[in-house]
């Protein structure tokens, strides 16, 4: 009974590798010169700005690993 988990290792791997991906696209947009973009006293458009791009870069950039090795991390529901 308490054995009975079944974990879906594709979307576990993919949840993984989400959240460092975006931890670290975060941190380097903040490290970089993105609030240039906007005028000076635009501080939520900058966080939003910064927030939304990180999270596009992190699924892009992870759906791109997921597809360098499909035999590896392939779902099994279908």
């Amino acid at each position: 009974m308490f054995l009975d988990l079944q974990i879906d290792i594709y979307k576990f791997t993919f949840s993984i590798i989400f959240v460092v991906l975006f931890v670290i696209s975060y941190f380097v947009i903040l490290a970089s010169r993105f609030e240039n973009l906007f005028k000076q006293g635009k501080i939520w458009q900058i966080r939003v700005g910064q927030f939304l791009l990180a999270l596009i870069i992190a699924y892009l950039a992870t759906q791109a690993l997921m597809l360098l090795y499909p035999g590896t991390f392939t779902s099994t529901t279908q």
